[in-house]
């Protein structure tokens, strides 16, 4: 394997893990919504909007 081979392996390799951290990141934000979810009873969706929720989906480009 020569160089620039050995470098174009390594340059994807970074690409594939930065895109499985921002997949895990998204993940983890989406398992706050849904444990939050999950506790309400029926009809009460309104009580999960936390700053804590209103956060993430903010950062997903959602907006009250």
């Amino acid at each position: 394997m020569t160089k620039a081979e050995f470098d174009a392996l390594k340059a994807k390799a970074y690409e594939v893990n930065k895109a499985h951290k921002a997949r895990a990141e998204k993940c983890a934000d989406m398992d706050i919504l849904i444990a939050g979810i999950m506790k309400l009873p029926y009809g009460q969706l309104k009580k999960l909007m936390t700053e804590e929720v209103m956060a993430v989906l903010e950062k997903y480009g959602y907006t009250e």
